[in-house]
């Protein structure tokens, strides 16, 4: 008789993975275990996972920052954002409209920049109850 052990005919069970390493696009999965790091889909993949949840916390009013120049960068372009769409109304109230393409994207970065000011202003409160 030998003394090989035998080998099981069942494959080995993956090790289980946190949901970071197992879903492309999350932080994490492109330097899982085995991979350099520098596969440009992967980052790609990463980098659009990223914007998402930067974009989602600024439409929600989540997107927090205790960083003074980030607070006055969130101040300049928030006011720049609405300022078009004041000066598009003050144009309406004097007679002169604007074709409607122009009230499409003027509408939409007023509606960003309100959403900058109010994540700007969530962060001031924040910051003052510290």
């Amino acid at each position: 008789m030998s003394n090989k052990t035998k080998k099981s005919s069942k494959p080995e069970k993956p090790q289980p993975q946190a949901a970071s390493n197992s879903l492309q696009g999350w932080p994490g999965y492109r330097t899982r275990e085995g991979r350099s790091g520098l596969d440009p889909l992967d980052n790609e993949a990463e980098s659009g996972h990223m914007a998402g949840v930067l974009f989602h916390r600024l439409l929600t009013g989540k997107l927090r920052t205790s960083n003074p120049f980030t607070l006055l960068l969130w101040t300049v372009l928030g006011l720049g954002c609405i300022f078009p769409f004041l000066l598009a109304i003050l144009e309406a109230f004097r007679g002169d409209l604007l074709p409607p393409g122009a009230w499409v994207l003027i509408t939409i970065s007023s509606l960003l920049g309100i959403a900058l000011l109010v994540n700007l202003i969530k962060n001031l409160l924040h910051f003052r109850e510290k």
